[in-house]
């Protein structure tokens, strides 16, 4: 089974597509290539300059992912159906799984070198180590301790990637069930602008704002945390929770537990504990990858009915 390198399919998604496309206009891709990079290294510039906060720079990428990821699925199966090349792909030797992986591994690949050029960006407002013990008294500070610590900045990254792994996936499934590329990309950007927005939006007002902070504080293991998750199916806090950036805002409070650098005590008390129990960060990006996995079974099941491949 040609799930790798070996994959025509992969290869020519990966490749094929994105150098007939240059060839095809190589003034219009250059200029664009030469905008995209100097507005990356202004972005970068204006965060390191003015020294955002990782939530801040969280704020961006997402924003970015959300913009970008859809432009990477929507046209996955509708070009085929588009261009009349449906049925010649059907009866060539690869099998539904390598069909599939062939377009939703380029796709995963992608947002995977999104995700990369998001790690400056990320590590330029990551504070990892900075001395906290020791001013106050005249002494000098002996404790080094990180004020953005590995397992934030490893959260977020991992929720930055898997989110845009959620809308690939989600993207390639509509184009194949949608079968039209302009339908496909209004149905991603209102349906992301409809979840991320609007959703939450409506629970804030019906909710008056109230978002379980004390039951968060309350939890003192990580079972309490898992039955916390379930909880919220029933509340619709989840509407909240799942949502990236209300989670990148939770994980701006895990990045700074200290009061300050002349302290050693909490500022978040139990509700930054709360949020270690409930694997704030983690727990988001798995849902978004186990969805992105269900959107994938559902294409190719739909390529095995369709070919009986």
């Amino acid at each position: 089974m040609k799930l790798r390198t070996e994959n025509p399919l992969l290869r020519y998604q990966l490749f094929g597509f994105t150098v007939n496309r240059w060839k095809r206009q190589p003034v219009l891709y250059t200029t664009v290539a030469v905008a995209v990079g100097l507005t990356y290294l202004l972005v970068f510039q204006l965060i390191a300059y003015n020294e955002a906060g990782l939530s801040s720079a969280l704020y961006l990428c997402l924003f970015m992912m959300c913009l970008v990821a859809p432009l990477m699925s929507y046209n996955l199966f509708s070009l085929e159906y588009e261009k009349q090349t449906w049925e010649s792909l059907a009866l060539t030797r690869l099998t539904a799984k390598e069909i599939l992986w062939g377009k939703w591994g380029a796709a995963l690949m992608r947002v995977g070198i999104l995700t990369l050029l998001a790690l400056p960006i990320l590590l330029t407002t990551a504070d990892l180590a900075v001395y906290v013990s020791g001013s106050l008294r005249g002494e000098h500070p002996t404790v080094l301790e990180p004020t953005t610590n590995l397992y934030v900045f490893t959260a977020s990254v991992f929720l930055l990637f898997s989110w845009g792994a959620l809308i690939v996936s989600l993207g390639m499934w509509l184009s194949f069930r949608l079968k039209r590329t302009l339908s496909t990309a209004s149905t991603l950007y209102a349906g992301q602008i409809f979840v991320l927005v609007m959703l939450p939006l409506l629970y804030v007002i019906f909710s008056s704002g109230e978002m379980g902070d004390d039951t968060v504080n309350s939890l003192v293991s990580y079972w309490d945390g898992f039955s916390w998750w379930v909880v919220s199916f029933f509340h619709a806090r989840i509407i909240m929770y799942l949502n990236p950036f209300f989670t990148a805002s939770q994980l701006g409070t895990l990045a700074t537990p200290y009061g300050g650098w002349w302290t050693d005590s909490w500022t978040g008390g139990s509700y930054y504990d709360g949020l270690m129990f409930m694997g704030w960060g983690f727990a988001q990006s798995f849902v978004y990858l186990l969805l992105a996995a269900i959107f994938a079974g559902l294409i190719h099941r739909g390529l095995k009915h369709a070919w009986r491949k």
